[in-house]
């Protein structure tokens, strides 16, 4: 009796632990923590293609979307979210989502957002508070079509 108390506890205790756990998403171009990426996009892809099938994705940076995008082919996606920079915190997995093609990108300034790759950019909702991290830390201000450009491999 003893033992299927031990037992029952412990399969409790792993449960528990497994469901109050923080959730991650994963890149799912390299792998690291989107969550933890001070330059997260998601993306809804709405018609997938042979790679890859329709749902929501996750990336740490803007050069894992644009490789994403490359192996999507076919694919259609329906909407990109990108994480605004000026509502970061210290939190975990914070920021508000705002749509990408309204977003500015701040490019080439000196300031290097946590949990991103190259090319390194701060992305903001406004033009006006893109424009004050550009005082502050250099760079240049585009817009989506753009940056994807900029970004193009």
């Amino acid at each position: 009796m003893k033992e299927k108390k031990i037992i029952a506890f412990t399969i409790c205790f792993i449960l528990f632990s497994v469901l109050s756990a923080p959730a991650f998403e994963r890149c799912i171009m390299c792998g690291m923590d989107a969550n933890k990426s001070e330059t997260k996009f998601t993306v809804q892809v709405t018609k997938g293609s042979k790679e890859l099938s329709k749902g929501e994705y996750s990336f740490c940076c803007l050069h894992c979307l644009v490789l994403f995008k490359l192996r999507l082919k076919n694919g259609e996606i329906g909407s990109i979210l990108v994480r605004d920079y000026n509502t970061v915190t210290d939190k975990y997995d914070s920021g508000d989502m705002i749509d990408a093609a309204k977003a500015f990108y701040l490019v080439e300034g000196n300031l290097i957002p946590k949990g991103s790759m190259v090319p390194f950019m701060l992305i903001f909702s406004t033009q006006k508070t893109a424009g004050i991290f550009k005082k502050v830390y250099g760079g240049r201000i585009l817009n989506w079509e753009q940056v994807l450009k900029y970004t193009k491999p």
